[in-house]
């Protein structure tokens, strides 16, 4: 069944709605078209994403999906506790998101057979799987382009500000930035503005959307038409590639240099979603969506390593700490985009690129596992206290709707309206589909 074909189902045609129909025909609309704008119009309503990717791979069985009854190695020592929702229960660091639950989706069956981060997080935040390791080694153009890469591109924004930011850096894993962040063979035009500053630090400032004090808005532009005049090639290729008439737009348009601007948020508001590298990435997020970039990621790990959730070796105190964190961040953010009348417009997500083996260690660590893991969606029609899927007794393996990282990226393009038979060419002009996924018809 097509996205279209199944919000028609839905809709209910007035009398008024036939009359104009009626009338379409010297417009060359017929019927059919009709309902097509309209079904369109519904879903861009959910126009923007913010992707929270906790790297490293946060343990399914300390965050979403517990099992207390499970042998003492495998449970951990962690406790579940009630939430908003009857027979929904959480980590008990997850206070605040308990109390909210009513306001997200969980889903306990994602599973993939990727067990390196690199990989896995390309498949994350593409949804297409690598066909080899090497070519992520490091990222390359024919690599397939990230998911905020394609929003920037079918949906620009029509304000002056990025389509697509990632903060705050990029994903670093042994001095290799991890792929599935940037354009691939879309080119750099889509490749997202990255703010590699730590919001939470008091000197937090984005060096490239601040200009030297003598270059005002009226020196900006002539120094663009400059260009011009001196050099049109290397004025043409600037535009085609993104890169300097990004800089342009951004420098010269105070609203856009605001949205980057932490200072200007109440101190309550910054303290709700906490004073951690985390906390300040979420609201800066959230800042940035009101401005009307199309999908932010937020790349939940320490500078330049992803040993913030990659518990090999560590401690329950070390992730009890991270969950106090995520619960203060994403509690906030839920809570300020329901207040701000922006919940139903904004898709959250909150998606690692795996979870955690099932049995641990004394001090909590655990390895990579695929295989079964949770993951946390919100906002933009998705329907909350909804728990989809379900793991057996270990969290080792899906018990029942399984579903995998495409299925929430066509869950995501669904939403927004996107077409997930849409094709695009890559880098040898080879078509494919945006998606190869289904939607997860439970969670929208």
């Amino acid at each position: 069944m097509s996205i279209t074909h199944d919000v028609r189902s839905q809709l209910t045609f007035t009398r008024r709605q036939a009359l104009v129909a009626g009338g379409l025909g010297t417009l060359g609309l017929s019927l059919p078209e009709l309902l097509a704008r309209e079904s369109s119009t519904h879903l861009k309503q959910h126009k923007s994403v913010i992707f929270i990717a906790p790297w490293g791979g946060p343990a399914q069985l300390d965050t979403f999906d517990l099992k207390p009854d499970a042998p003492e190695e495998v449970r951990g020592e962690f406790q579940p506790i009630a939430t908003r929702v009857p027979g929904t229960r959480i980590c008990e660091h997850l206070p605040r998101l308990a109390a909210m639950a009513d306001r997200f989706a969980i889903v306990r069956a994602l599973t993939h057979n990727i067990t390196a981060h690199n990989p896995a997080t390309y498949y994350t935040l593409t949804g297409h799987q690598p066909a080899t390791l090497s070519e992520l080694t490091p990222p390359k153009r024919t690599n397939w382009p990230a998911l905020g890469s394609v929003l920037a591109r079918e949906r620009p924004p029509t304000a002056p500000v990025p389509g697509y930011v990632v903060e705050p850096g990029w994903m670093i894993e042994k001095g290799v930035t991890a792929g599935g962040q940037h354009a691939g063979f879309l080119g750099t035009r889509f490749d997202p503005f990255v703010v590699s500053a730590n919001p939470s630090s008091k000197d937090f400032a984005v060096p490239d959307l601040t200009p030297h004090p003598e270059l005002s808005p009226e020196r900006l532009s002539g120094r663009k038409d400059l260009l011009k005049q001196l050099d049109p090639k290397r004025a043409a290729s600037a535009v085609k590639d993104g890169y300097r008439e990004q800089a342009y737009d951004l420098l010269g348009t105070a609203a856009a240099s605001r949205a980057f601007d932490l200072a200007r948020e109440p101190e309550r508001t910054r303290e709700r979603y906490g004073f951690t590298r985390l906390g300040q990435s979420v609201l800066l997020a959230r800042r940035l969506i009101e401005a009307g970039v199309r999908l932010v990621l937020v790349n939940d790990a320490d500078e330049k390593t992803n040993e913030r959730w990659d518990t090999h070796e560590g401690t329950y105190p070390k992730i009890e700490k991270n969950l106090k964190e995520t619960d203060s961040a994403l509690s906030a953010l839920l809570d300020d985009l329901k207040d701000r009348g922006l919940l139903e417009s904004t898709i959250v997500v909150w998606l690692a690129e795996f979870g955690r083996s099932p049995k641990a260690d004394p001090d909590g660590g655990r390895d990579h596992w695929p295989r079964c893991y949770s993951a946390l969606l919100a906002g933009g029609g998705i329907r909350g206290g909804v728990v989809h899927g379900s793991s057996d007794r270990l969290a080792a393996y899906p018990q029942a709707n399984a579903c995998s990282p495409e299925d929430i990226h066509a869950t995501i393009y669904h939403l927004l309206g996107l077409s997930l038979r849409r094709e695009l060419k890559d880098a040898s002009g080879r078509p494919g589909r945006v998606c190869e996924g289904e939607p997860i018809r439970a969670l929208c």
